[in-house]
């Protein structure tokens, strides 16, 4: 089992037209958002405009959810709505004109049109069952630092990103805080 963590201090950040958006994980490692030759992105933006247009990306589906405040999705290509509220989530696919309104911080994961993904929000001590492709999000959220988190035996950080790879069985997860809320995303082939 290998466990890597990646903060925003370490990601990469970039503008878009409606904010900034710091990319935690690609893959393959030599893929390229800009290039489209990705399997997997995920990301976090900051939607810093009212209204906003998402950038298309045809070949992939999407999930999103907000970390603060409400997302409004509409789509152009179906009737189809969303209000989110903090940590509800919306699937929808890439190719669609996708329109947002609130300015909200979110959580990204974009993945090739035929992978599967499972999304869980975690604010208890449990066993992960990693699959292929595994990953836990920490949000930048207030929390007590000298309460104990831990994913296995390493302690947790907010605004970090946990990759977990090469885990042939599950992996404990302890909170002892009640108020910490994490992101566990499982993608598959």
């Amino acid at each position: 089992m290998e466990i890597t963590a990646i903060s925003r201090k370490d990601a990469t950040t970039s503008n878009w037209s409606g904010g900034s958006t710091t990319e935690f994980y690609i893959y393959p490692p030599q893929s390229s958002y800009s290039q489209r030759d990705f399997a997997i992105r995920i990301s976090s933006a900051t939607v810093d405009v009212e209204s906003s247009k998402f950038t298309l990306l045809p070949g992939y589906q999407r999930l999103i959810t907000p970390l603060n405040n409400q997302l409004y999705l509409s789509f152009k290509e179906t009737a189809e709505t969303y209000l989110l509220k903090p940590y509800e989530v919306a699937y929808f696919d890439g190719a669609y004109h996708t329109y947002s309104k609130g300015k909200a911080t979110d959580f990204n994961v974009m993945f090739q049109q035929g992978m599967k993904v499972n999304y869980s929000v975690l604010t208890s001590s449990s066993q992960l069952n990693p699959l292929e492709h595994s990953f836990l999000y920490v949000p930048n959220l207030p929390f007590d630092p000298s309460a104990k988190a831990q994913i296995g035996n390493l302690q947790i950080q907010p605004d970090t990103l946990y990759v977990l790879s090469a885990c042939t069985e599950s992996i404990p997860l302890f909170l002892e805080d009640p108020a910490v809320t994490l992101l566990f995303v499982n993608v598959s082939s």
